[in-house]
């Protein structure tokens, strides 16, 4: 039997708790486990503070199932009869921060094999700050499924599939039903006062310094405004936001994201990036991503974007951002992969 060890054998992909190390907690959406191992069989324990939460599992580069996982300490099969050789395993966190944390307890080969140090990260580091749409909530079930966490894939999001469109590093903030000054319900609830906890407001500081953002994006205000608010107010609190971002990432650059649910937004946005313009930074841009077009991309659930308008969404994204900054977009393979 062969224990992984969280501190030699493991890389962490998005804000983790460690105030035990070997035990990191995972609440944000994709927070992902990285490590490079050899053997026939390797499992996976688990505590999960809800029943909901689901993982995703992608063995060299390949997504090959999803774990959903029960409440509390349980042990899970990740591969059986695994190929010889070295193998990577990645393990993301499908589903948001509301439907609770995912405490990494142990990764073991239990008929025998070796762990290695971890892939290396990318060098392009990427973040996102969004609602349920960055969440990928209601991306995998349809309209009338309202509430599926199992179905909800943060993997698959726009946001996911646009940093691996750009071979980036990402980590993902997204609260479902939240926004820049209010929530879904008209209360005062935003994002911008979660930034500096490592799980959101209430929660230990991050520290900045362990990953610093090369690229910003934020899509939020379409549960701004689905309720009556102070267009200044927004806009103001908007200003405030990235200029904190930007206190803590003086070089990056910020993508102000409009779609794809609604675009009452975008003239509010629109105000946003011309405010930093006037200041003389020409790193603050507007997206305008659109709206979900319903009989060529269908609906995810309760109106959401489905999994086609998130990756029309990723596609579009990363095109803009590699067209302003230079930063290459992957490109498909010419030989077809070897299954």
């Amino acid at each position: 039997m062969e224990h992984i060890s969280f501190t030699e054998n493991v890389r962490l992909m998005g804000r983790f708790d460690r105030s035990d190390l070997s035990a990191p907690v995972a609440a944000w959406v994709n927070s992902a486990v990285f490590c490079t191992f050899e053997g026939k069989e390797v499992w996976l324990r688990a505590e999960d503070s809800s029943g909901e939460n689901c993982l995703e599992i992608i063995l060299d580069g390949v997504a090959r199932n999803w774990i959903g996982l029960k409440q509390g300490i349980h042990d899970y099969l990740i591969e059986r009869d695994v190929p010889e050789g070295v193998h990577t395993l990645e393990i993301h966190k499908r589903t948001e921060l509301l439907i609770g944390t995912v405490t990494f307890r142990d990764i073991y080969l239990p008929a025998g094999g070796r762990f290695y140090a971890p892939p290396a990260a990318q060098e392009l580091k990427l973040e996102f700050f969004g609602d349920s749409i960055t969440n990928g909530a209601g991306n995998g079930h349809p309209h009338e499924v309202g509430y599926a966490p199992a179905l909800d894939d943060g993997y698959m999001s726009y946001a996911a599939l646009c940093a691996r469109m750009l071979s980036a590093e990402y980590h993902t903030m997204a609260i479902s039903g939240i926004g820049i000054l209010q929530d879904a319900m008209g209360r005062v609830n935003g994002l911008p006062p979660h930034f500096h906890g490592v799980h959101g407001l209430g929660t230990p500081d991050w520290d900045f310094s362990k990953y610093l953002a090369n690229g910003v994006v934020i899509n939020l205000g379409q549960n701004d405004y689905s309720n009556p608010i102070s267009d200044e107010r927004y806009i103001e609190e908007y200003i405030h936001f990235v200029e904190d971002i930007l206190r803590q990432y003086p070089d990056a650059y910020v993508f102000c994201c409009v779609g794809t649910m609604n675009n009452n937004y975008l003239p509010g946005v629109r105000r946003v990036t011309k405010h930093f313009h006037e200041l003389g930074n020409d790193k603050v841009y507007l997206v305008d991503l659109g709206l979900i077009l319903p009989e060529v991309e269908g609906w995810g659930g309760a109106f959401h974007p489905g999994f086609q308008t998130h990756y029309r969404m990723a596609a579009d994204l990363a095109r803009f951002i590699s067209e302003k900054t230079g930063w290459p977009l992957k490109q498909r393979p010419t030989v077809a992969t070897k299954c």
